[in-house]
């Protein structure tokens, strides 16, 4: 039985994205009942954020969002009040998308960069530092004016020139924004499958724009920006996986754990090897990292590491729903029980029986990871956070802290951390995302959501942390001689 309740386990740990039968009921005071009830039920951390301490609260939120619900017509309308209910959980892990494809954005909006650039001089587009050729990861768009005649009334819009995801192409609205003061702004995001996120956006600079709720920044590449430094390599290449020196100190950023795999980050560091351990310091940049595999950063905490540390042994959420999808995932849901063997009937009767538990395989609290190989033990490194460093971000930054040789920089990670391993139930109209496994077993008195991590040396996010890291690091260096 415990060779199939660890495959059971790996493979729920894999299964990321599991639908359940589709209902195809939209009227949204019903699709409010049931997301209620999804995650009441099924959220890990449901019996952590609602407790006896603020369950009134969390009931009187409900009856209000509830009475919201039964007033809402469209079902982007609707999804606004649902995000507004989830928010009472703080948790960047759960999530709803719009699933019914007529809601998917699908407009486009004909450009091309040859007129883009020519209607730029034109239209004297460079009195709105705004508009320009910006660039995000996989994607490249040009922001113009709401064209004249569109529907909509929004202000910009950003409009695809090019980009490295299948699913979209030239001329797709990737997003819309509405002027609320200055620099800030109400935005219309298009997620990767083409649903609407509702957020804000912020021009930090003519060169970043920024969007909230983990959607990231955006550079702008085109034209040149009237800023007295031009962009380094460091901001250019922000939202990529590089290796640069930056003063002549090795520098890795990692943007997220994804976009890689960990074959690559290795080739990187071995690349790098001879100026990573020579040096008296080295960052690692961390800032906006929306997460990923965990395996990808494993390949630096050789050069990051002084010694072994303790990773907390997760655990398993058992609501019935969730047993049903982990039997799913497990291959024995297709199989009638009559014919499971003794082995297989002995681990299906066992975890029938844990519903309504945590689950944890491992009786221990922890277990202790080890490199084989450290080097330079005696060197230290920055380690650079913000509040948008979340998921498998923040897994990094707790695991690198153990080493002595850190110094963490910045402000407190997002705080997303304590459930993972997001389940998807489809409710008609909407998927439902929530975690369903436990970061560690002693979450109720020793939480890291959803405040975070804290950095050793806090920096304000209107501070150059790059530069200040580098000269307090140095001073700090110093003065331990």
């Amino acid at each position: 039985m415990q060779s199939i309740l660890k495959t059971l386990f790996i493979l729920v740990f894999f299964t990321l994205m599991i639908n359940t039968v589709k209902s195809q009921n939209c009227k949204c005071s019903d699709s409010f009942d049931q997301t209620v009830q999804t995650y009441e039920q099924d959220y890990s951390l449901f019996q952590f954020k609602v407790t006896d301490e603020n369950r009134k609260l969390y009931k009187a939120h409900t009856a209000l969002m509830r009475q919201k619900a039964m007033q809402q017509e469209s079902v982007a309308d609707c999804k606004q009040v649902l995000e507004q209910w989830l928010d009472f959980f703080r948790d960047g892990h759960t999530y709803i998308g719009i699933s019914t494809e007529t809601e998917l954005n699908s407009e486009k909006i004909k450009i091309s960069e040859k007129r883009f650039k020519s209607d730029y001089k034109k239209l004297a587009y460079h009195k709105n530092p705004l508009l320009g050729i910006w660039t995000s990861k996989a994607y490249t768009v040009a922001i113009i004016p709401n064209p004249e005649g569109r529907e909509k009334e929004v202000d910009f819009v950003g409009v695809l020139l090019e980009s490295t995801n299948d699913n979209w192409s030239k001329d797709d609205v990737k997003f819309e924004l509405t002027t609320v003061f200055g620099n800030r702004y109400d935005a219309q995001f298009y997620m990767g499958n083409h649903s609407p996120r509702t957020t804000t956006a912020e021009q930090q600079n003519t060169q970043q724009l920024s969007f909230r709720n983990n959607i990231g920044d955006w550079t702008k590449v085109w034209p040149a920006t009237d800023m007295a430094n031009p962009i380094s390599e460091v901001d250019l290449k922000f939202n990529q996986f590089h290796f640069t020196e930056v003063e002549g100190i090795p520098y890795l950023r990692f943007p997220d754990f994804f976009t890689v795999e960990p074959a690559y980050v290795d080739s990187i560091v071995k690349a790098n090897h001879d100026k990573l351990i020579a040096a008296d310091f080295i960052i690692v940049d961390v800032r906006d990292n929306n997460g990923g595999n965990d395996a990808t950063y494993y390949p630096v905490l050789p050069y990051i590491l002084n010694g072994p540390i303790k990773i907390p042994n997760s655990g398993l959420w058992m609501s019935k729903a969730n047993i049903a999808l982990f039997l799913e995932s497990s291959g024995l849901e297709e199989k009638p029980l009559e014919e499971y063997d003794e082995e297989e009937r002995e681990m299906y009767d066992y975890v029938m029986s844990l519903e309504g538990t945590a689950f944890f395989q491992n009786p221990d609290y922890d277990s202790t990871y080890e490199p084989d190989t450290i080097y330079s033990p005696s060197q230290k490194v920055i380690l650079l956070t913000d509040e948008n460093t979340v998921s498998s971000g923040e897994t990094f930054v707790f695991r690198a802290n153990q080493s002595d040789k850190v110094v963490v920089y910045g402000q407190n990670t997002a705080g997303i951390i304590d459930g993972f391993n997001g389940l998807t139930k489809n409710i008609g109209c909407f998927d439902l995302t929530y975690p369903s496994s436990f970061r560690a077993s002693d979450l109720k008195d020793n939480p890291i959501d959803p405040y975070g991590i804290a950095p050793d040396v806090f920096v304000d996010k209107d501070v150059d942390v790059l530069s200040y890291s580098i000269e307090h690091m140095k001073e700090l260096i110093q003065q331990e001689k």
